[in-house]
């Protein structure tokens, strides 16, 4: 089985099927907003208690599409950033291809669709341009859990650096989210994101931007 193959046996809520989120009022006023994989209803709920945020993106996983589609369509026209893996995104939108998938996709609202193809990268969608983010070539990977959170949290963390949403700067996200992908999944749990360094990140980063120039110049 290749790493971007998965198959879900089975899938136990245990808390988290009578959990209802409250968040404290100090998170209430967060401009930038992750909705991580977790019942739609439930991203929803979290939803309801921000006030005004500036970037709202959100995750999901196969098994909100098979039992929760409607919740799920209703919380992708209130975000900003769906993120998905390839064989979701294929799923949700009923077409073959990535950039059909991703088109279907937008027409629910969002202005970007974040696709995760994991060892071959991610790919960004939006209305004007198709962007591929590679991924950290590795030797080595030690567990794959937890890799998607950490992409979500190398994208919004560039964010939040710069200030602003605009595409550009999703698009270095995308890299940061490569890096701390790469990261994550070299050792168990957080252990190899917890050792790094920012020095080792911008390394990391730096070979990513190489990766994709042309001629050697830096075009991010």
């Amino acid at each position: 089985m290749r790493l971007e193959n998965r198959e879900t046996l089975d899938t136990q809520l245990n808390v988290f099927a009578d959990f209802h989120p409250t968040l404290p009022e100090a998170y209430r006023d967060s401009r930038l907003v992750f909705l991580a994989n977790i019942q739609p209803e439930l991203q929803l709920e979290v939803l309801e208690q921000v006030r005004d945020a500036d970037f709202i993106a959100c995750d999901t996983m196969k098994l909100w599409l098979d039992t929760a589609r409607p919740g799920l369509e209703r919380l992708m026209r209130r975000v900003h950033c769906v993120l998905m893996n390839d064989e979701e995104a294929v799923q949700f939108s009923g077409q073959r291809f990535l950039p059909a998938a991703a088109r279907a996709i937008l027409s629910y609202g969002p202005r970007a669709v974040i696709i995760k193809r994991g060892e071959n990268g991610s790919l960004l969608f939006t209305k004007e341009r198709v962007f591929l983010a590679p991924a950290h070539p590795l030797e080595t990977v030690r567990d794959p859990t937890g890799a998607g959170d950490a992409f979500a949290g190398g994208l919004l963390g560039a964010l939040a650096r710069a200030g602003n949403d605009r595409d550009d700067v999703l698009r270095r996200g995308m890299l940061y989210g490569s890096v701390l992908g790469s990261l994550a999944v070299e050792d168990f749990s957080v252990r190899r994101i917890a050792d790094t360094d920012i020095h080792e990140i911008e390394g990391r980063l730096s070979n990513l931007v190489d990766m994709i120039s042309l001629d050697g110049t830096r075009a991010l």
